[in-house]
């Protein structure tokens, strides 16, 4: 049974803060403590080919037990193993993951679960991308009832708002990271991206969203925010920016969504809504909503200009990049280029070490995240 509209709405609030501030965390994790009656929550990340287990943010923990965790029961965690096998979006209880007469014999549960108040627990699987897994874990010990299904609609319903901020946490994240100046970040990206106000009006567009709106087909950018010309597109399209107008004020639930905009001789436009909190972006005007926009008719790879800030390479090595990225070998890049080959297995060596990197097809599916900086989550 979800708790009030009220209580949803502040915990969106909360999420949507941390999204942009990492410190953040640690107040949604308590409202959520509070809100599903339990004694603690975190927020678990897990590095399977490592053996690294990180409670990155918690509320209700004994220090002593997120060091002890860190230092030696991670490896054991019972349901980071058997979870580590299901897919992103899912929700379940400890019971369910690991059956009771199975978790009770291990040390993990007799030293560790049941002396720090972890003995029941509910789950969201955030994101499993072998071999790094994060999860957040709503916690009760063992004196306490256990989960139960309707437990678990507050973290169903939760979810992808959860996975919704993870992803703008670490877009916006890089973004900060890699350029003290945010309008020239975005600029560098390939695909469009638009602030509005809370009331939908147009704050900022990068260069990219400003060139697809000029032509003036399909999507309209006009004094009173975003439109499309077909009126039933438009109409969705204003109702998602609402809600998440909505959502981000702390009034509303919807976690955003994604549309096409139909254009008149090319394939239709991919529009991506989000509610966002002021804190996630260095403006002074009140931010509501981020809109980023792909082009499916441009080449799906990133301008050299957005490689040589992100990653450090040389205008040589972004070519040898491109051109790997299309799926040239070594041989073939040589003979366009002009070169030897060991020229090129040099400065792809280079191009690894710099985007970290252990072989091509990794090159590629890097490549067109950076293409596609918003790209959908799946269940």
């Amino acid at each position: 049974m979800l708790p009030s509209e009220q209580d949803l709405s502040n915990l969106l609030g909360l999420l949507y803060d941390a999204a942009g501030d990492p410190v953040l965390w640690d107040s949604f994790l308590q409202q959520l403590t509070t809100v599903a009656r339990s004694q603690a929550a975190d927020l678990v990340m897990h590095d399977m080919r490592d053996h690294m287990h990180t409670i990155s943010r918690n509320w209700g923990l004994d220090p002593v037990a997120t060091r002890a965790y860190q230092e030696h029961y991670g490896p054991m965690d019972a349901f980071a193993l058997k979870g580590s096998c299901l897919a992103s979006g899912w929700v379940g209880t400890s019971e369910s993951l690991c059956p009771p007469d199975e978790l009770s014999a291990t040390e993990f549960y007799n030293d560790f679960l049941v002396p720090y108040g972890c003995a029941h627990a509910m789950f969201a699987l955030i994101e499993n991308k072998q071999p790094r897994i994060a999860n957040i874990a709503v916690l009760r010990p063992v004196r306490a009832a256990a989960f139960e299904d309707a437990d678990l609609d507050l973290l169903r319903f939760l979810l992808p708002h959860i996975r919704r901020a993870f992803r703008l946490h670490f877009q916006m994240a890089n973004l900060h990271k890699r350029s003290q100046n945010m309008q020239s970040a975005v600029d560098l990206l390939p695909n469009g991206m638009i602030l509005l106000d809370d009331n939908g009006k147009i704050l900022f567009m990068n260069r990219a969203a400003a060139q697809l709106v000029s032509k003036n087909d399909g999507l309209l950018a006009t004094r009173a925010g975003l439109t499309a010309e077909q009126h039933g597109e438009s109409s969705s399209l204003s109702h998602m920016i609402k809600q998440a107008v909505a959502t981000s004020n702390g009034k509303g639930v919807a976690a955003g969504g994604t549309l096409l905009i139909s254009r008149r001789t090319r394939r239709p436009l991919q529009v991506l809504i989000s509610p966002i909190r002021p804190s996630m972006v260095q403006l002074s005007q009140g931010i509501g909503v981020v809109v980023f926009i792909n082009d499916p008719c441009r080449t799906q790879r990133p301008a050299d200009t957005l490689l040589r800030t992100l990653y450090g390479l040389t205008r040589a090595e972004c070519r040898v990049a491109l051109l790997l990225s299309d799926g040239r070998a070594p041989r073939e890049i040589a003979d366009t280029i002009g070169v030897t080959e060991n020229t090129i297995r040099s400065q792809i060596k280079s191009i690894y070490n710099k985007t970290g990197v252990k072989r091509q097809s990794e090159l590629i599916r890097l490549l067109l995240s950076q293409s596609w900086p918003f790209a959908p989550l799946t269940a």
